[in-house]
């Protein structure tokens, strides 16, 4: 699903962000990305996403190198990963407008977009909360809302970038458990963290990211 190597890249003032990256992740995979703030999570998971332009080194996403690829072909790869950034914010509308106006601006007609969006909303436990703001969602209701939105076109790959982030405990080992359910249907699932969750399944790999580099735990 995803082959990097001999990734490098600086930001504009010149600072190493990430140093000879190397990193495989399968098809099916549940990976953890750890590290502290400021050590390049976001900027690695929006080179993924083909949000950032790579500058060296080599990453491969579907066996596409995303280098080479045309804005077209690069839109087409983009609609099949599911991105939620780092302090996603919803539109001012309920939380079904909200996946299902996503839906209909890819160019779903209305009866699919609705369908794919309860879809969506029934994976993340948000069923009972259709008609709700939005922005009248707890924390952990927030995110799983911005999860809806990242699958509902159903994407292969999931990028998450710190959802996690001020979560309590125990909303933390819910999101967690909410992973592990999209793992076990199907979703390959890149996550990143400032600390490695407390409980993991088997199936889940931790990966830091420390100083630039990679490291499996």
């Amino acid at each position: 699903m995803i082959q990097v190597s001999e990734l490098n890249f600086v930001s504009e003032d010149g600072i190493k962000v990430l140093d000879d990256v190397h990193l495989r992740i399968d098809r099916g995979d549940l990976v953890f990305l750890v590290g502290p703030a400021a050590a390049g999570k976001s900027v690695l998971l929006g080179l993924l996403g083909t949000l950032i332009p790579p500058q060296q080194g080599q990453i491969l996403v579907h066996g596409r190198n995303i280098a080479r690829l045309s804005s077209r072909k690069a839109f087409d790869l983009r609609r099949q990963i599911g991105f939620l950034p780092q302090g996603f914010s919803p539109l001012q509308k309920t939380v079904m407008e909200n996946v299902t106006f996503k839906l209909r601006s890819l160019g779903d007609f209305r009866e699919q977009a609705e369908e794919k969006a309860l879809a969506a909303l029934d994976q993340v436990g948000l069923t009972s909360q259709l008609t709700h703001a939005a922005g009248e969602l707890a924390p952990l209701e927030y995110v799983r809302l911005g999860i809806a939105l990242s699958i509902c076109d159903e994407p292969l790959l999931l990028l998450l970038d710190d959802p996690m982030s001020g979560l309590d405990q125990e909303d933390q080992a819910a999101l967690c458990s909410l992973l592990e359910l999209l793992n076990r249907r199907g979703f390959t699932i890149l996550t990143s963290l400032r600390a490695a969750p407390a409980n993991t399944t088997d199936n889940a790999r931790i990966v830091h990211l420390t100083e630039g580099s990679v490291s499996e735990a």
